[in-house]
């Protein structure tokens, strides 16, 4: 059964991999010298990484949806080089109009907030942004 908010989520990492950002493997399998994607929970390595997490920003009794993505990054302590991540992540997404992730139609995407969020418990830079999706999400009780 397809699921909106997962079909989402995995469609957006395999966007990012395929743009090169990252590398995101279904299995939870990150590169330890790379910069990984991972679904939900930041895990504690690699030093490189984004990690995506969903949430509801506004429904109606439309099919029309938004939803945020949470991309958490690190970079080890190069602070530039998280920015270069972020950037990267930004030039993939902001604005992007029309596309289609797992069958979930995108009319567009659009980074809402950024922010640092300072070094974890190791040292390592970290920062968080904010993307909406516009997207069509169909239900039994939604008027099209």
């Amino acid at each position: 059964m397809s699921s909106h908010d997962a079909d989402l989520l995995q469609g957006l990492a395999e966007l990012l991999d395929a743009e090169g950002i990252g590398t995101y493997d279904p299995a939870g399998v990150l590169p330890a010298d790379g910069t990984g994607i991972a679904l939900g929970k930041v895990p504690d390595g690699p030093d490189r990484c984004v990690g995506l997490t969903p949430y509801p920003v506004a429904d109606d009794d439309s099919t029309d949806s938004v939803t945020g993505i949470q991309a958490r990054m690190r970079w080890g302590t190069d602070a530039s080089a998280l920015v270069q991540l972020a950037d990267d992540v930004f030039t993939a997404l902001h604005n992007r109009r029309s596309y289609s992730v797992r069958g979930v139609q995108v009319e567009i995407s659009w980074r809402n907030s950024q922010a640092w969020i300072g070094p974890d418990s190791r040292g390592r830079m970290e920062l968080t942004a904010n993307y909406y999706f516009r997207t069509v999400r169909a239900g039994s009780h939604l008027t099209p």
